[in-house]
């Protein structure tokens, strides 16, 4: 080698290794010492500002060619010259001369002929698809470089084509081994073969291009493992790198073998001693590092042949870092900078191919800009967790009946829930995002809200935005017409218009003019019915549906109930086949909350907790965490556009600053570019300072570094944004508009403030209406705090003010309401001086109040009373009477439908109206109420008061002769006078007169009082002077549920069954009348009429599915008590004696029992429900278990002695009449008698029930047992009178009892020994029972049969009898029973 010191000329006869490595930094690995030449320069003082490129190649060039320089002097005597290439290097121009020759394979290429020939440019076809060639590496860059790509896709393609030669020549020379249980790769073929000329290229339509060596194998020895065999052939790789992307065109490389056997380092000479261990002279080091310096001014020019040459400035970097610098004698020296692994070769080059645009052209859109892109990284676990619940969710559907039918015998699934939780920040809300992506790809429906730190919005608005958005959203879609459809299907136009308040898109749908609904009382059930309704309705197709809610630690109380029930419909509806069911809507809910942030008694763990508890919900976990440092790493690396090995080091230290948070990520490498700490050049891409970042202190948390940002923005667009956090997250220019005056001038421009702040990625447009959010929480939270803590009260106080004077000349107070009331709330009281002002604020909250009241949200509404109340001065009462009586009568109103209410507070209201009020009229609601409460706890002092009230509103009624016949004189009385005037009864006009409407509320309330207290005899009277009212001063909401009432009183005192079934059809026909009394008072007049009155006359299985909707509808429109008092009738009365398969009347009570914990009403489960669920699981002969959501189990014998022990004779009954049915079935005939002889003891055998006629069947059957067992004639007297009593009743139904007749029938002739006739009789008894569908009745009937034929001697038909009686058995679902009968 020959270079002149001093001369412009330098002359190179050897191939040059590139030098590229900007930091300066070099390395041993960690087997040797490491070794470095110089500190890394920090970004600023290395770069400066570089404005174009060639000022950026120039400056590179000038920072570390010279140390590179001397490397090339240094090798490039020490390689041969393969391929005869000369380069001669002169005052920067580059010339070269090929001494190769080559022929082409195929026209499409170009071609290079031997020195001085002519270059000739073909242009002929290229080859045809699918053909498969092959041709040395030489001739195929050849042909690359001479074939024209002047179009920029043509040379972004070859450089895509040419990685994608190199990755399979990488793969083509490593191999991977185990060792110590670790995988390593290893040099699979000697670094002399990885030449140019030991290379094919071969392309194949599947594989594509693809390289690989000619020759594998080598004479000379080499250690595969040893890291001098390693380097050298990354260098060679290097070098065919080189060729590949230049195509032959720069000047050649050497090998890169030192001529000498130590290099510099740190001013140090490293060698290997004869052991193999590195060594270092310090003397001979400072000598050859101070030659070094002296070499400093040479320039590079390898980086700037290539990147001259069209190579993109990231393959420039890879070649340099790939030929790193290797020698062969026992010295070994590479930067840091370079490859140390064929791991990381084959990540850069994998980058690469997956992301060309970033990782090899540089030509992403605003590259200079940092982005973090729409990949979702690090989170594949957390989204599969998902993907697979909502698989879970969706399953697996036919449209094969039978499969359909046979489903519903499997355990039904349970409703699927996710929970996401993390610190704020992590990404939660983003990992939601791409499961909504894959969902709506699968066909899925998606809902989706998000709950604000401040609570001013309308109750219930945050779960009814995601409704109305998806509605908005389908107006113009092919799904319009069909959920249209579906709303007018399912939904009344009054439900529509009690929805459209909450939802206003629903007007759209609608095909009728709504009309308001302002003035009508909604329940919390109604409403969570209606939602319920149309989360249905949205599924018009059967798609599943994807709910999800976010920032559930911010969850309000009503928005709770609402979710609850949303979860729990799904999997608790009645699956009575009536003509209400529909198909169940799949549905998975999603959630996400801080858990940092929601203790043990927070309200979504308490929340969760109930969720828990029911057997019907599946909770899934998926926790949302800080990202790990390889995860952080690719983040960094596709953001920053570098390579992972690149930016390792930066991703460490951003590690340590963040806790692997993302929002703290974002913010903190944002910052790092506003300081100029990381910083782009458009040549090197992103560059920084390790040692600058690391001093970086850290921050407590990510609101640090908003502040640091936000401070740096314009003080007019701050005002704005510190105005915009007062109202929370979301940003409604309305609102701000309406207090841009809140100083006295127009201080605020929301347009201007709302582009600054987007430009500065602190807000975004919501993108469906013109509503803006800040782009995240924590920034919202950030801004907010930046407003002096005091100066907030004096602040809210102003722009309340603004607020309700604009907005009352607006006319839009009742669209901001409640943003009003939630500054008020913000307000110091110190602050509040004018009475005037105490007076409006009170004003205003009486408004919020009601508005909350009318949802119902009774939480807010407590809430609002209680602040109005608050702004009173203790001459309230007489200064402003009305607005006190408001706020009294709406907190008592409030506090006692709160689950939790307040009950000392509640007291201290009541008493407080009934000593202000100057009417009875003022204090009406607050009497109803007490009268309610006391209902509960003092029965006597509540009937009292209820005596009281009436006799006040001038309709007294003497309940003290309260004898059966006196009962019954008073129902034939109000019967007849009803029956002079029953023609005109359709014509009846509204009540109007405001006392007797009160008086019947008292009347109504008096009656289910009676009722629930087993004291209905009484309670008669208050139904029969409703009737009397309803024809004397016109009909109302309660008329209905009198006459159903009355009808009831009717068939089960006077057993005028048709009469009562005449009158059961009038109230049904009266309940149609009125808009607004359907769903309230519905399930009370089917309890009557159904339970009571039609079930004489219908069959009973329509009857019973009646009565299940109307104790679907009590459950859903908050009539509890007829809803509990339906489900009893239900389980006790009917079900057990009407169902087909104890299978679906277990699921019934199953279903019943989760309905009434919901509600409150667990204790009506264990009593009521628990006994005949035993039973039912008895005959299936399955083991004791407690009923869902019961926690132990009870027995029945236990529940007897408990009812025995506190009275309740009503319910002891129910219990002993189940207990007869059983003891009969299994044949405990001495069992059945005693309780039957209880039974008869009770002072209520006057009645007609339906349940006593059953008790009364398996009473005449055991009398006829025992007449034949013990032959007394008074056995044979009590089956004859029983069998005459349902005798008459066939004349009522025959559906319903001939075949109970029938039964009775044959068993007196059996007992008489009239056997012809018992034959007849059981064969027409089973005949009635097959074709009337009591299958379990069916059974009873062979089984007796059979014992009756057994004691002819004629086994042919028993045996026949038996059979059909296990099989009826089986067929109903006594599994056990059928067992024992064969067995027996």
């Amino acid at each position: 080698m020959e270079r002149e010191h001093g001369d412009e000329n330098t002359t190179l006869h050897s191939r040059s290794i590139p030098h590229n490595v900007s930091s300066l930094t070099f390395a041993l690995p960690s087997k040797y010492s490491v070794m470095m030449f110089r500190p890394v320069p920090s970004t600023r003082e290395a770069y400066g500002n570089q404005p174009t490129l060639h000022d950026d190649h120039a400056s590179r060039e000038q920072r570390w060619g010279s140390i590179m320089a001397k490397m090339e002097v240094s090798v490039a005597s020490t390689v041969p010259n393969p391929g005869g290439l000369m380069v001669h290097y002169r005052g920067g121009a580059l010339a070269s001369t090929s001494t190769s020759t080559s022929t082409p394979n195929n026209p499409y290429f170009s071609v290079l002929s031997a020195p001085g020939a002519t270059i000739h440019s073909h242009s002929a076809v290229p080859p045809a698809l699918g053909s498969t060639w092959k041709m040395r590496f030489r001739e195929w860059i050849q042909r690359q470089r001479t074939s024209p790509t002047n179009e920029e896709s043509e040379k972004k393609q070859f450089f895509e084509r040419s990685v994608r030669i190199l990755h399979s020549l990488v793969l083509k020379t490593i191999v991977t081994t185990i060792k110590a249980g670790k995988a390593e790769m290893e040099v699979a073929i000697h670094p002399n073969l990885i030449t140019a000329d030991n290379i094919v290229v071969h392309f194949s339509p599947d594989e594509g291009e693809a390289a690989y060596f000619i020759q594998t194998e080598c004479r000379e020895a080499f250690n595969l493992a040893d890291l001098v065999t390693k380097y050298h052939a990354m260098s060679a790789l290097g070098m065919i790198a080189y060729q590949l992307f230049t195509r032959g065109g720069g000047p050649p490389l050497s090998s890169c073998q030192p001529a000498v056997s130590d290099w510099v380092g740190h001013g140090r000479i490293l060698c290997m001693d004869e052991h193999g261990d590195a060594t270092e002279n310090a003397a001979e080091g400072s000598n050859r590092l101070k030659r070094q310096r002296a070499l400093g001014d040479d320039q590079c020019k390898i980086n700037t042949t290539m990147i001259h040459s069209g190579v993109p400035y990231p393959l420039c970097r890879f070649v340099v870092d790939l030929i790193g610098g290797e020698g062969t004698d026992g010295l070994l020296f590479r930067s840091d900078s370079s490859f140390h692994s064929f791991a990381d070769i084959l990540s850069d080059l994998k980058q690469m191919t997956e992301n060309p645009d970033a990782f090899i052209h540089m030509s992403i859109k605003d590259q200079w800009r940092l982005s973090f892109g729409e990949k979702m990284h690090g989170r594949e676990s957390e989204k599969k967790v998902i993907m697979d619940v909502a698989s879970r969710v969706s399953g697996t559907t036919s449209n094969d009946a039978l499969f359909e039918a046979l489903a519903l015998l499997l355990p039904r699934n349970k409703q699927q829930i996710v929970m996401v939780t993390g610190k704020a920040g992590s990404g939660k809300t983003r990992l939601v995002v791409e499961v909504r992506k894959s969902l709506e790809n699968l066909g899925w429906l998606f809902l989706s809200c998000k709950f604000d730190r401040i609570v001013h919005a309308e109750p219930l608005s945050v779960l009814a935005s995601a409704f109305d958005e998806f509605l908005e959203n389908n107006l113009r879609s092919s799904r319009h017409e069909k959920i249209a459809a579906a709303l007018q299907k399912s939904m009344l136009l009054d439900d529509m218009s009690i929805l459209s308040k909450h939802v206003p898109c629903i007007t759209k749908y609608a095909c009728d003019t709504l009309l308001a609904s302002n003035n009508v009382e909604v329940s919390r059930e109604q409403i969570h019915q209606l939602f319920i309704k149309l989360l249905g309705v949205l599924s018009v197709d059967g798609q599943p549906i994807a709910f999800f809610v976010d920032d559930l630690q911010w969850i309000d109380a009503a928005s709770i109930d609402l979710f609850l029930a949303l979860v729990n419909s799904s999997q608790l509806d009645l699956s009575s086949a009536g003509p209400h069911t529909s198909k169940k809507t799949k549905t998975l809910f999603i959630g996400s909350f801080r858990d940092n942030e929601v203790d043990d008694n927070h309200h979504v763990a308490q929340m969760l907790k109930k969720l828990k508890c029911t057997s019907s919900v599946e909770i899934t976990d998926v926790a949302v965490c800080g990202f790990d440092q390889d995860t952080l790493n690719r983040i960094v690396s596709e953001s920053l556009c570098l390579p992972l090995r690149k930016t390792k080091s930066l991703s460490e230290i951003i590690l340590l600053k963040t806790d692997g948070i993302v929002i703290h990520i974002i913010e903190f490498i944002g910052r790092l570019t506003m300081e100029g700490i990381l910083c782009h050049s458009f040549v090197r891409g992103w560059e920084w300072d390790s040692e600058v970042i690391e001093s970086c202190p850290i921050s407590e948390s990510v609101a640090e570094l908003f502040t640091f940002k936000l401070k740096k923005l314009p003080s007019d667009v701050l005002l704005g944004l510190k105005i915009c956090s007062i109202f929370g997250t979301q940003i409604d220019p309305r609102i701000i508009n309406l207090v841009h005056d809140f100083d006295g001038d127009k201080t605020v421009d929301i347009n201007s403030v709302l582009s600054a702040a987007s430009e500065h990625g602190l807000v975004e447009s919501t993108g469906t209406t013109s509503m803006f959010k800040f782009s995240h929480d924590i920034i919202a939270q950030a801004t907010f705090d930046l407003i002096p803590e005091e100066e907030r009260s004096q602040l809210n106080q102003n722009l309340a003010t603004a607020l309700i004077k604009n907005a009352l000349a607006a006319y839009e107070i009742d669209l901001v309401i409640f943003v009003i009331v939630d500054l008020i709330s913000r307000i110091r009281n110190s602050d509040i001086i004018d009475p005037k002002t105490c007076v409006l604020y009170a004003r205003m909250n009486e408004k919020a109040a009601k508005k909350a009241l009318a949802v119902p949200d009774f939480s807010s509404a407590v809430k609002y009373s209680e602040s109005g109340l608050s702004f009173l001065h203790d001459s309230h009462w007489e200064t402003h009477h009305d607005l006190t009586l408001g706020l009294y009568q709406i907190s008592v109103t409030a506090l006692y439908s709160c689950t939790n209410g307040n009950q000392g507070l509640l007291k201290e209201r009541i008493h407080a109206v009934f000593q202000n009020s100057k009417s009875l009229e003022e204090e009406f609601k607050t009497r109803h109420v007490w009268i309610r409460m006391l209902s509960t706890t003092s029965l006597e002092i509540a009937i009292n008061e209820c005596h009281i009230l009436l006799e006040r509103l001038g309709e007294p009624i003497d309940f003290s002769c309260d004898s059966f016949a006196h009962v019954c004189s008073e129902v034939v009385r109000v019967k007849g006078l009803f029956l002079e005037r029953k023609q005109d009864f359709s014509k009846l006009t509204h009540m109007t007169d405001p006392k007797k409407l009160n008086a019947m509320k008292i009347l109504s309330s008096l009656l289910v009082i009676y009722h629930h207290h087993q004291l209905a005899h009484i309670g008669f009277l208050a139904s029969s002077r409703m009737v009397e009212m309803s024809v004397e001063f016109g009909y109302c909401e309660d008329s209905a549920f009198a006459l159903a009432s009355f009808a009831a009183v009717v068939v089960s005192i006077l057993g005028d069954i048709d009469e009562g079934c005449s009158l059961a059809r009038m109230a049904l026909a009266l309940v149609s009348k009125s808009r607004h009394t359907l769903n309230h008072s519905l399930p009370a007049v089917l309890s009557a009429v159904y339970g009571h009155v039609l079930v004489w006359k219908e069959p009973i299985q329509a009857t019973l599915d009646r009565i299940l909707h109307g104790c679907r509808l009590g459950f859903d429109y908050g009539n509890i008590e007829f809803a509990v008092h339906n489900a009893k009738t239900t389980s006790s009365d009917l079900s057990f004696n009407v169902r087909m398969s104890v299978n679906l009347l277990l699921h019934e009570i199953e279903v019943l029992s989760q309905k009434c914990s919901q509600h409150d009403q667990l204790s009506y489960a264990e009593i009521y429900l628990t006994p005949i669920y035993n039973v039912l699981r008895g005959l299936k002969g399955l083991n004791e278990q407690a009923l869902p959501p019961l926690l132990q189990f009870i027995s029945n014998d236990e529940l007897k002695g408990r009812t025995m022990k506190e009275a309740d004779q009503l319910c002891y009954r129910i219990q002993l009449s189940v207990e007869i049915v059983h003891s009969f079935i299994l044949r405990n005939i001495e069992k059945c008698q005693s309780m039957i002889d209880v039974i008869k003891g009770g002072d209520m055998r006057e009645r007609l029930t339906y349940n006593f006629v059953i008790v009364d069947f398996y009473a005449g059957l055991t009398a006829c047992y025992l007449a034949r067992k013990t032959r007394e004639e008074s056995w044979k007297e009590n089956a004859r009178i029983v069998r005459n009593k349902i005798e008459r009743l066939v004349k009522h139904s025959e559906w319903n009892f001939e075949n109970k007749f029938l039964l009775l029938k044959a068993e007196c002739h059996y007992a008489e020994g009239e056997i012809d006739g018992a034959i007849g009789s059981y064969e027409a008894a089973v005949s009635s029972a097959r074709d009337h569908k009591f299958v379990n009745e069916e059974a009873v009937a062979c089984e007796l049969a059979g014992y009756f034929f057994v004691e002819q001697g004629d086994e042919v038909k028993s045996k026949m009898m038996f059979t059909q009686a296990h099989d009826a058995y089986i067929k109903w679902g006594a599994i056990h029973k059928a067992k024992s009968l064969l067995q027996g």
